[in-house]
């Protein structure tokens, strides 16, 4: 993904509009050990403003993302909408600001927009809100199918009480 600066870029105070629609060539994202594919083109809309030598692009980033929920291990598909700012120049002038930089009018914001994307996900991924995950004596997902098994979990601060219980 590319921005073009090469209307903006000759006069302050310029204001332009884009919009791009791409589906990434490799769709996977590695995010915390998991494999992320990118199910939907990535729609990045924004504008870009010239001020002071320096090039504000605001994004607004959505994409739909394929995951495995983490409690029933079920592929399901969540929703992404990123909001972000960058600053572009062609020189770093000062090494307390955080910019970017652009070569030839062009800036590539294909890691940027990866990046965000993955910032948004949740680090535990669930299918709903309320999953019940899976059952840990059979296996089976506990959200299709109620199972019958008998789970004794016993505190283990109270496992010597259950000692007792064992004499008789």
């Amino acid at each position: 993904m590319e921005l073009n600066f090469a209307g903006i870029s000759k006069s302050e105070g310029v204001k332009e509009r884009f919009e791009i629609i791409e589906y990434p060539i490799d769709s996977t994202i590695v995010f915390c050990g998991e494999n992320l594919n990118i199910v939907s083109p990535i729609t990045v809309k924004g504008s870009a403003v010239n001020y002071e030598g320096k090039i504000s692009v605001d994004l607004t980033i959505t994409a739909t993302v394929e995951r495995t929920c983490s409690r029933c291990l079920e592929i399901f598909t969540e929703e992404v909408q990123a909001d972000s700012n960058y600053v572009f120049v062609k020189d770093i002038a000062d090494d307390k600001e955080d910019y970017y930089i652009y070569r030839g009018d062009k800036a590539d914001i294909t890691d940027l927009v990866i990046g965000d994307i993955a910032a948004k996900l949740a680090m535990k991924p669930l299918c709903r809100a309320n999953c019940k995950g899976l059952c840990t004596v059979c296996g089976k997902n506990k959200n299709s199918i109620d199972c019958q098994c008998k789970s004794e979990e016993v505190d283990p601060r109270m496992q010597a009480l259950s000692k007792l219980l064992d004499r008789k």
